[in-house]
């Protein structure tokens, strides 16, 4: 059972007997009252059946469903060359060949997205222009005996708002794969046009424009957004879109990590990364999306189609628009979502629940027209405009470095100082050609 029929899909009965052939979250069924004197007490469900029993929260989703993905069942992985039992697990048997293609791949849902047809693993191989044996290579999990054979580095990075976030890049070869994969397949999957962040043509000046002028503006953010879509879920998803199993968990690994089973550069040498090192360490546990990687993105809006979906025709509800950037919702709309803001929060909520994400409520803002209105860092009270607080700040520094000179300007040690400046000045000029020209024009008075 996939991960969109485990969050998403219509009630189907358990192919696994043991008392589990009913819907699930429906409570299992009671025994007779009466039972023959000395037979055995009826046990409680334990492991599957437990957690089948306790799925009664899938009863709060929307009312229409996807459809169903098949169960598969997993047989015996082999080694391609050797044929022997082959500890790559699912994606080296269930993948199939040339010769014996995978007999769950459905052709017509996959054709209908207008994606390739990859029936078997050697098709994949040949789709990223990669040998077959490189692919389980690079897809299959490091083995715990040897951590250092891991295709993540792993490192930190400050965040704005205080503290540090972990970022997994991977290693040159995958990598290279990643973005084949990226550029054949990743960036072909279906996106909602709510979805502006990380996409050809659009970023955050496209969907700021939609939220210009608006009587109230809501913003709201994701919490722990790439970490959410684990292995289970990007396999999932694929299923959902048509392919087998194998080829599903062969995209899934190669696009999921550990962070447990990533490396980490200590001087000039490398060590594995220990659950010590930082406080996520040590309840992000599954194979996630990482941050760092090329595809992490792409799949990530890919996956959202679904809320994005339901979130827009919400904010059409409201009177107003919808739009997303990676973790970030905004919606924007007159006096009747003004009113009714506390509402829309809680449905808000309780959609991005139902989709398997949680909201971080201490960063929900909610912005009327009397105040400055912001949407990814850009103004948006008349039109779209650099805030006059980073205005200033940058006008400042640009001021500075032709007074004084720039070699002392440079407080955060930007190791192309000329370049940081160079890139936000644009940025600026983008947003509000008339503030950004004026800071280029400072610019250009600069020695360097």
């Amino acid at each position: 059972m996939g991960l969109f029929d485990w969050l998403f899909g219509r009630k189907k009965s358990d192919p696994y007997g043991a008392g589990l052939g009913r819907s699930y979250g429906t409570p299992a069924p009671q025994p007779a009252s009466g039972r023959p004197q000395g037979s055995p007490a009826p046990v409680a469900p334990s492991g599957r059946a437990q957690r089948v029993a306790q799925l009664s929260w899938r009863r709060k989703r929307s009312k229409h469903g996807v459809d169903a993905v098949r169960d598969q069942t997993l047989g015996g992985a082999r080694n391609p060359q050797t044929g022997a039992p082959s500890v790559a697990g699912a994606i080296s048997g269930v993948g199939g060949t040339p010769g014996h293609p995978d007999p769950y791949f459905d052709a017509g849902r996959v054709a209908s997205h207008e994606l390739p047809a990859l029936t078997h693993l050697d098709a994949l191989a040949e789709l990223i222009e990669t040998p077959r044996n490189e692919l389980l290579w690079l897809a299959v999990k490091p083995p715990f005996s040897n951590k250092l054979w891991g295709h993540y580095h792993l490192f930190e990075v400050r965040k704005k708002s205080g503290g540090t976030r972990l970022l997994a890049a991977p290693m040159p070869r995958l990598k290279a794969v990643q973005r084949k994969l990226l550029d054949k397949l990743v960036s072909r999957l279906p996106v909602h046009g709510a979805a502006h962040g990380f996409r050809r043509g659009r970023g955050i000046l496209s969907g700021a424009n939609v939220h210009v002028g608006k009587d109230v503006l809501v913003c709201l953010d994701i919490k722990d957004f790439f970490p959410s879509f684990t292995f289970r879920r990007v396999s999932g998803y694929f299923r959902w879109l048509g392919y087998g199993r194998g080829i599903a968990n062969a995209i899934a690994a190669l696009t999921t990590a550990r962070l447990t089973e990533t490396n980490q550069r200590q001087g000039t040498t490398w060590a594995a990364a220990h659950t010590g090192m930082h406080p996520d360490m040590n309840h992000r546990r599954h194979p996630e999306l990482p941050q760092g990687a090329p595809t992490s993105p792409g799949l990530a809006n890919a996956i959202c189609w679904r809320m994005d979906k339901r979130l827009s025709a919400l904010a059409r509800k409201f009177g107003g628009d919808y739009t997303r950037y990676a973790d970030d919702l905004t919606f924007s709309g007159g006096q009747d979502m003004a009113r009714h803001t506390d509402n829309l929060i809680k449905l808000v909520r309780k959609i991005v629940r139902s989709e398997g994400l949680q909201l971080n409520d201490p960063k929900t803002r909610v912005m009327q027209k009397g105040r400055q209105q912001r949407v990814t860092g850009v103004v948006v009270n008349e039109k779209t405009n650099l805030s006059r607080r980073e205005f200033d700040r940058l006008k400042a520094i640009l001021h500075n470095c032709v007074k004084h000179g720039p070699a002392g300007q440079n407080r955060e040690n930007h190791t192309d100082f000329k370049g940081h400046l160079q890139g936000r000045v644009a940025h600026a000029m983008h947003i509000g050609p008339e503030r950004g020209a004026k800071l280029k024009a400072i610019f250009d008075k600069i020695v360097w």
